[in-house]
């Protein structure tokens, strides 16, 4: 008896392994998965504007760092996207400030940066080739910054969710 009903499955297996040869994807419209099916697009982003009068919250990912990290709350953005954006700053040990403003992708573990500072003419430099990063291992500033941004690696519903998590965790 468990025979018959085993032999169904089998084929529907074989039928799927034979498909997924060939390349050919089969969907199955009878369920509802929601959006997850549809390619991730990043929503159109401008650059702010240079800070004037910042509200630098600090992280700090390492304590054995000579540098300093800070993150403008005011600056702090939630993307329908589900990317969360804001201006960082590094202070180095001798008084030199590295400004830029990135994002970091929630979902994906992924970052990238939209623009550096140049504090002579306050303003944004571009990259020049802009590509989402894979927050590594090595990347402490950078993964501390997902996990007080990102809480159960979501976005948070809006910069003042974003922005309460970033300030428990300084």
């Amino acid at each position: 008896m468990k025979v018959i009903h085993t032999l169904p499955a089998l084929l529907a297996l074989c039928l799927s392994l034979a498909a997924h040869a060939e390349g050919r994807v089969i969907k199955n419209d009878n369920y509802a998965f929601g959006d997850d099916d549809k390619p991730w697009q990043e929503e159109a982003y401008a650059l702010p504007g240079y800070p004037q009068s910042a509200d630098w919250v600090e992280v700090k990912p390492d304590w054995l760092q000579s540098n300093r990290f800070f993150v403008d709350g005011k600056s702090l953005s939630v993307g329908k996207d589900g990317v969360v954006r804001y201006i960082g700053k590094v202070l180095s040990s001798n008084a030199v400030e590295n400004l830029s403003v990135e994002g970091i992708q929630c979902k994906d573990n992924k970052y990238r940066a939209y623009g550096f500072g140049d504090s002579v003419n306050q303003r944004w430099i571009e990259p020049m080739r802009p590509l989402w990063q894979d927050i590594g291992y090595g990347d402490k500033l950078r993964r501390e910054l997902r996990e007080l941004l990102c809480p159960s690696h979501s976005a948070p519903r809006d910069a003042a969710e974003a922005l309460k998590s970033l300030r428990k965790g300084s």
